[in-house]
């Protein structure tokens, strides 16, 4: 499962996302390869997989931190079950059953450490002896609010990492297109305030 999108342009990634903003669909969540800035940012020395999805909010975001928080702060229900549903089964491998990763000295965004952080990029994620993962979030500010972009990239070590990157591979796309529609569609305040 290894990348195929390092040779990707960065200005044809670019183009592509702009496209997709620019035929009025507002509020709406797009699959898209991982931007090039998302790889570079990981500090990943090797990608074994990787994916995006964008959108275009209404609401414009102060920071990257502040649309991360609206990813990840307060699930669903339905997807609260479908994490406890992907823990069971991986629970036989012997694989983590949950994130508990600890705070790296620059807060945390919901249950993940932040690595790294611009005003317009946040990195959050964790390691692993299985797996290595970065979770990339970038807003762009336009004239209806924010274009807010996710991208998940992982560096696998092993066989059973392999193994628990397939097994999540459905509750993965679901909760990363999921999440990203709720926070471009959100209403409420949204924290800015590193959760410590």
């Amino acid at each position: 499962m290894r990348a195929n999108q390092n040779n990707r342009s960065p200005t044809v990634t670019h183009f592509t996302e702009r496209v997709l903003f620019m035929t009025n669909e507002a509020n709406k969540v797009f699959f898209i390869a991982a931007p090039a800035a998302a790889m570079s940012a990981s500090g990943l020395t090797r990608i074994d997989f990787s994916d995006g999805y964008a959108g275009q909010g209404d609401r414009t975001y102060v920071d990257a931190e502040q649309a991360g928080r609206a990813v990840f702060a307060e699930p669903h229900r339905m997807l609260t079950w479908l994490i406890i549903l992907r823990n069971g089964i991986v629970a036989p491998l012997g694989l983590k059953k949950s994130i508990s990763f600890s705070d790296r000295g620059l807060g945390k965004i919901g249950m993940f450490p932040i690595i790294s952080s611009t005003g317009t990029e946040v990195v959050v994620g964790g390691d692993d002896k299985h797996l290595d993962f970065r979770i990339w979030i970038s807003i762009q500010p336009s004239l209806q609010g924010s274009e807010v972009t996710v991208s998940t990239l992982v560096k696998i070590h092993n066989l059973f990492g392999r193994v628990y990157l397939f097994i999540i591979m459905p509750f993965h796309k679901l909760l990363t297109r999921s999440l990203l529609k709720r926070a471009i569609n959100r209403r409420d305040k949204v924290q800015r305030k590193p959760e410590r």
